[in-house]
């Protein structure tokens, strides 16, 4: 049996996923892969993220996570290597190793945290929808 803590956790990364999805979403429903360009619905892409692992410090981040398609997240293991490159243009360098330096160093997050990030997210993707 999972703990509120995993539970919440879960609801939080799945409507946060969601939201980054949607919030990058064409009027016809289409979304653009961050590393490969390819053009996908927004329900058949994945969220990855610019800096690798799932901490918590970066599981949540919308500067690092990004739509992309299954191709470049799962089986191209991130597209890291493009993935930063496009992040240190969008955000420049100071910044992005600013967040791969927090990325170590955040706490982990609590139940309550993950409470909040789901109602925040769950929130967002309605309006969205």
């Amino acid at each position: 049996m999972k703990s509120p803590k995993h539970k919440y956790k879960k609801l939080a990364w799945t409507v946060f996923s969601q939201y980054i999805r949607l919030k990058a979403r064409t009027s016809n429903g289409y979304v653009k892969c961050y590393t490969c360009d390819t053009m996908k619905p927004w329900k058949q892409m994945q969220a990855g993220h610019g800096i690798g692992g799932r901490s918590n410090a970066v599981l949540f981040d919308e500067r690092l996570v990004k739509p992309q398609c299954v191709g470049c997240n799962l089986f191209g293991h991130g597209q890291y290597r493009i993935f930063t490159r496009r992040l240190i243009d969008e955000l420049g360098l100071v910044n992005y190793d600013k967040m791969v330096h927090e990325s170590t160093t955040i706490l982990p997050l609590k139940e309550y945290q993950f409470q909040e990030i789901y109602e925040k997210y769950k929130k967002k993707v309605e309006e969205l929808l």
